[in-house]
């Protein structure tokens, strides 16, 4: 059964679904902000980008459920005979689901005036206006929490094809239909938040209609099966707590700078915070592709295999996300001068986008061990990590942004983060797979970048003592960062037989 399902089941299909999904989820995200900033100002971004943490903060938390389904799930479907506890538990796991989408719906709601008066600092929007967009946003909660739970279930049933081709529809409907509304409709946040609550509405719906088609048929009746519940309970509450220090751990800087800094200057946090996330949506596609397929390998107790794989996953990480991060990070107001042709934003902006920029990339890094943390079904390690760091990183943030503003709330997370780099892997790796910490280090991380860096910063040098039109600057951004790629491409020991192979199939034919 396990054999089938490997065979059957294309890693490479499913990585390139997710990148299509998510990279276009991005991009389009991305492409927008400068309109976004025309439309509704500085003040209005900043709403925009309480909104994005919130969207955050959602997965974060319904990270214990949908990754609790997700690994249930993929478990499953490499045993005989479990179609009808597959059902029952998608079910079961559903009415919480909703239940608690409900409950965090109503307390948003009702502490919506509260934080419009108390929390925020605006200069031009009012305190009403800013409430109505608070609501708005509670009402889109309850919707958009449940849309990750069935994003879960698709990936435990490894239907990320399926899933993406969703993902697309709704962020283009997302993105495009809020332009055309601020343009064609009313140029005010309410306008967009509104829209915002038509697509999670919708693509609740959508999500949750395409699990259950793809969920194995069975003549008995689903139900609601109290005993699937405690059979994953510590799990499910393991992650849980895992997602709420989470939300801390990924949102403190957001949220103690919402409240220190005046609105229209957290609007350029806000948005150098987006453009240094990138490499979030990166990494997101690699997890939610391996993590199954890591589930089954140990399902199968196919340790070598698992290695294997588990090592590959972790160099492509590494691939795609730091010579694209130390590129971003290097040339942060070259790019952003160029993509928004503001040079107010820029000043506000370019510095702490290359820390936040920095300091995601590290945290990326620690996605493929967190992976094989819970394919193995172990939370404590993740969960008491995430504590410990919070114990200094919310102190530290606090004291920053009083006395440094955004880029001192940025750097401590980019100190933390290294912390977290240099003890957490040897951890996991000791409890795990023994003996693979060294080749996590050198050959999946550190190695493949070694090239990439000099090259770099070589043309950090030239772009700094000689000044180039933009032309040429876009030609000379555009090759660094391709010769980069490529250097960390063929530095990359379990990659580059992959892709000699690839490219010697090309000229084959």
């Amino acid at each position: 059964m396990i054999k089938k399902i490997l065979h059957t089941t294309s890693l490479k299909a499913n990585i390139v679904a997710n990148f299509v999904g998510n990279g276009w989820s991005a991009l389009i995200t991305i492409l927008f902000v400068p309109v976004y900033l025309k439309y509704i100002g500085a003040e209005g971004y900043g709403l925009i980008g309480i909104f994005a943490s919130l969207q955050v903060v959602l997965s974060l938390l319904d990270s214990g459920l949908s990754t609790t389904l997700n690994k249930e799930v993929a478990r499953l479907s490499a045993l005989p005979a479990m179609e009808q506890k597959m059902r029952n538990l998608v079910k079961s796991l559903g009415t919480v689901y909703w239940a608690v989408a409900l409950v965090a719906g109503l307390i948003a709601m009702a502490l919506s005036p509260l934080l419009a008066k108390y929390w925020v600092q605006p200069n031009a929007l009012s305190v009403q206006t800013i409430t109505y967009a608070f609501l708005l946003l509670s009402i889109s909660m309850v919707f958009q929490f449940p849309a990750g739970f069935y994003s879960g279930g698709l990936l435990g049933l490894q239907r990320q094809v399926v899933l993406n081709l969703i993902r697309i529809i709704f962020a283009t409907l997302r993105a495009v239909g809020a332009i055309v509304v601020l343009i064609f409709i009313s140029k005010t946040i309410l306008a967009f938040f509104a829209w915002t609550l038509v697509i999670s509405v919708l693509q609740a719906i959508v999500y949750k209609y395409a699990l259950w088609h793809y969920l194995p048929k069975t003549a008995a009746k689903t139900v609601f099966d109290k005993q699937e519940l405690k059979n994953i309970w510590r799990f499910a509450s393991g992650m849980t707590a895992i997602g709420l220090t989470g939300i801390l751990l990924t949102q403190s800087d957001s949220i103690i700078l919402s409240k220190i800094l005046p609105l229209e200057q957290f609007g350029y946090y806000v948005f150098a915070f987006t453009v240094g996330s990138v490499s979030y949506m990166i990494v997101g596609p690699v997890s939610q592709s391996y993590f199954p397929k890591l589930v089954v390998l140990l399902t199968g107790e196919m340790t070598d295999e698992l290695k294997r794989v588990y090592h590959q996953g972790c160099q492509l990480v590494t691939l795609l996300i730091l010579p694209f991060a130390l590129f971003l990070a290097l040339f942060s107001k070259e790019i952003l001068l160029i993509w928004t042709h503001d040079s107010v934003t820029v000043a506000n902006t370019w510095q702490i986008t290359s820390v936040v920029t920095l300091a995601v990339a590290i945290h990326c890094l620690m996605f493929m061990p967190y992976m094989l943390c819970l394919s193995y079904g172990k939370t404590k390690l993740a969960l008491y990590t995430n504590i410990v760091i919070l114990l200094v990183l919310i102190p530290g943030v606090i004291y920053s942004a009083i006395h440094f503003g955004g880029l001192g709330g940025a750097t401590c997370w980019l100190l933390v983060n290294i912390v977290y780099l240099l003890i957490n892997p040897m951890l996991v790796h000791n409890l795990f797979l023994k003996g693979e910490t060294f080749n996590w280090y050198w050959k999946d991380t550190f190695r493949p970048v070694i090239g990439c860096i000099a090259i770099l910063l070589v043309s950090r040098f030239l772009m700094s003592n000689y000044h180039f039109g933009n032309p040429v600057t876009v030609m000379v951004l555009a090759l660094t960062g391709i010769f980069a790629f490529a250097t960390t491409l063929f530095s990359s020991p379990g990659l580059k037989d992959i892709a000699m192979d690839s490219i010697t199939k090309q000229f084959r034919k």
